[in-house]
């Protein structure tokens, strides 16, 4: 009987999956710091009350999440958590598949029920994807 090597099994078959509270607890955290950045911004430069400061402050409130992501693999929650997004071969994710995987995640917090079908996803994922890291082929990871 011939033993395989644990390099022979993919990538994504080696690691240690958060829990969805753990992924849950980082994403609030996020939300917190991405507001307070995107308001703080928005305020310096005195357009907050506009159409162009509602514009503003989106930017950065997504912005904060594909920046973060891309070029450090984690935001602050995921740091804070000790989670990081990688690609499903373990590589860091590129500008796209954050894009991807965040704009997914904004129309999957828009309502409670769509949270809901988010976290089921997860739980009915082999390596506990929701949508957008399906679509984008990242992992979150332990590490």
């Amino acid at each position: 009987m011939e033993r395989s090597s644990e390099f022979e099994r993919p990538y994504r078959e080696r690691v240690r999956y958060p829990s969805v509270s753990m992924r849950g607890f980082a994403w609030a955290i996020d939300i917190v710091v991405s507001f307070l950045l995107a308001l703080v911004v928005s305020v310096i430069v005195g357009v907050f009350s506009d159409p162009l400061g509602a514009i503003l402050f989106l930017t950065i409130f997504i912005g904060y999440y594909i920046i973060s992501e891309a070029r450090w693999g984690r935001t602050v929650g995921k740091r804070l958590v000790g989670i990081r997004v990688v690609n499903i071969n373990g590589k860091p994710i590129s500008t796209y598949a954050a894009i991807i995987r965040n704009t997914i995640k904004l129309i999957g917090a828009s309502s409670l029920l769509l949270i809901l079908v988010g976290v089921v996803l997860i739980a009915d994922s082999r390596y506990d994807q929701r949508l957008g890291d399906r679509l984008a082929k990242t992992l979150v990871i332990k590490g």
